[in-house]
Parts: C-alpha cells; structure tokens; sequence
C-alpha cells in the first residue's frame, strides 16, 4: 500500500507543530510559576491576615500560619495581562469578614471584569466559593 506524498508531508508538518505548541506550553507555565503574595485583610477585628498568590494555574491563599488553600485554577495569561486587579477583598455580605475575589474572565475587550468570589470561614479556617456572588465590573 503506498501513502501519498500530500499525507506524509502533513503528518510531518503536524509533528513539528506539537513539537512547538508544547514547548510554548511548557515555556509560559514556567514563566508564571508564582507570583508575589499579596498581603490582605480578611478581618480587623479578628486581627485575620491573608496572602493571595498566583502558584503555576491556581490561585492560592494562605491565612497567618496556616496551610496554603488552592482557590481555583486560573488563566495565566490572564494574570499576565491584570495582574494588577487580579484579586479584590471585599465584605459583600456585610459579616465582619472581606471575601476575597479572583479575576474568572474579562469581558468587552477588557472593559468589564468578572470575579469568582470566596469566603471565609471561621470555623473551618477554609475558603468556599460563593456562585451567587459572582460578578462584573467595569474597570
């Protein structure tokens, strides 16, 4: 059985692009392998202190000298492009304690911003995704 010149050469081209598609790949997950903690507030009554960080595809969380907690996964390119807006805190819910927010996607361009929120609890030491208090702002 003989294979058409046109099928080898595409199998070849296809091979290469892998090649280079994977590297990339491998070469932005090492360039955003973490980024500094940012220091929060999670509760000034409670003296609660937090770090939120970017480690490789997630965003992470540490509070005081607890174990780090993975929030959720992240684009990293995304990080790259608002790392500067990437986490808020905020007390939504008017409890005592700030949630904190991860950038989840943008929208329009860039002009709005969307965020997954996370609470946090005082019994557990943990925090939980909120859906419904997802949202978007405008820059």
């Amino acid at each position: 059985m003989k294979i058409p010149f046109m099928t080898i050469a595409i199998a070849i081209l296809l091979s290469a692009c892998n090649s280079v598609k994977s590297s990339a790949t491998n070469e932005l997950t090492s360039t955003f392998a973490s980024s500094e903690p940012k220091p929060v507030v999670i509760s000034n009554q409670r003296n609660l202190r937090a770090a939120v960080y970017v480690a490789g595809e997630s965003a992470m969380v540490r509070v005081g000298e607890q174990s780090e907690q993975i929030l959720t996964g992240i684009n990293p390119m995304l990080y790259q492009d608002y790392s500067s807006v990437f986490f808020r805190t905020h007390d939504l819910d008017r409890d005592g304690l700030s949630e904190v927010a991860v950038l989840a996607s943008t929208s329009f361009g860039g002009v709005n911003l969307c965020y997954d929120v996370f609470h946090y609890h005082l019994t557990s030491g943990k925090f939980t995704r909120r859906l419904e208090n997802f949202y978007c702002t405008g820059r």
